[in-house]
């Protein structure tokens, strides 16, 4: 295979703990050395990030704006490379990652923009984030989203995250670069833009990147709500853009007042509303139970909290950026 220049683009804030494994995985990547570069781009860390970085040869770029975006834009316009692969600073990669990227770009159609693949969960992780990883790549966490369901099978897809992907920049550049308004949900933003111009996304299984989840339920809740905020701002920019599992959440938790108020009247409603949550709580508990299988612990059950209150969260803030 040919071996074409690659940049690389980190975004980074406050990744102390993380940022040295992320760095070393990708300099032991099985690819020419001259043929790729490492950008770190580091969204004014308040921790020990910035130092990290300094002793490893790669290129350190501050980014003042600090969102992920403005990170990745900023990379983008630093790059030397006609390709520009995206992962993140909590993440580490395969060491045949690049490669296994770079074979599918330079073989798919023309009209593939980007090749990604997954973002798995890291094995020595605490176990609360073991669990919301294997939660999150459930057909009931993610709706078979390629950005946590992790398919075996080489596929178009609608999208692909940005801890995991390959793209061809002049496309970056058509559309305009990412939108830095969005906190969350930029890569969103960005693919679906390509996607009306007529490109699509292809899913790599075999290019694996693992993936630090949040810790404990404070930071997973808040990281919800917000994911939940963000799609809510990218319905309302792309009207046309339809993602029904992001809009079950926040249709159940309506239908559920609806359904407990209109009771005092009426109990057709309810009858229907606690037939549904049955239904509900057998597919949580089932769930559970597979993730437990999977990870051969007890504490898979931890499923019964975490995915309800990854529903709930999210439901709430898209709710609370509609109404």
């Amino acid at each position: 295979m040919d071996y074409p220049f690659v940049s690389i683009v980190v975004g980074t804030r406050n990744e102390e703990k993380y940022i040295a494994e992320c760095i070393n995985s990708l300099l032991n990547l099985n690819y020419p050395k001259d043929s790729f570069e490492i950008l770190i781009v580091d969204g004014m860390s308040t921790d020990n990030t910035q130092n990290i970085v300094k002793n490893y040869p790669v290129n350190l770029l501050i980014n003042e704006k600090i969102n992920v975006a403005s990170a990745r834009n900023l990379g983008i316009k630093h790059s030397q490379g006609d390709l520009i692969a995206f992962t993140d600073g909590d993440c580490k990669v395969n060491n045949l990652w690049l490669k296994t990227l770079v074979y599918e770009i330079q073989n798919a159609p023309e009209d593939v923009a980007c090749v990604g693949g997954p973002n798995l969960v890291i094995d020595n992780d605490p176990i609360f984030a073991r669990v919301v990883g294997y939660v999150q790549e459930t057909f009931l966490s993610s709706g078979g989203s390629a950005q946590c369901h992790s398919y075996s099978k080489k596929q178009y897809v609608q999208s692909i995250p940005n801890c995991n992907a390959l793209y061809k920049k002049s496309i970056i550049r058509n559309v305009g670069f990412f939108d830095e308004y969005f906190k969350v949900g930029q890569d969103g933003d960005l693919n679906f833009r390509i996607s009306k111009i007529g490109y699509r996304f292809l899913y790599i299984p075999e290019a694996k990147v693992w993936h630090h989840r949040r810790g404990n339920l404070k930071s997973f809740s808040k990281q919800m709500f917000k994911y939940g905020s963000w799609m809510a701002e990218l319905f309302k920019k792309h009207r046309d853009l339809v993602r029904w599992y992001a809009l079950i959440p926040p249709i159940a938790i309506l239908f559920s007042l609806v359904s407990i108020i209109s009771s005092i009247v009426n109990l057709n409603l309810l009858y229907i509303f606690i037939c549904l949550l049955f239904t509900y709580i057998i597919l949580i508990l089932l769930t559970a139970l597979k993730i437990s299988f999977k990870m051969k612990s007890v504490y898979g059950l931890l499923t019964v909290i975490i995915l309800p209150l990854q529903h709930l969260m999210y439901g709430l803030g898209m709710l609370s950026n509609i109404c």
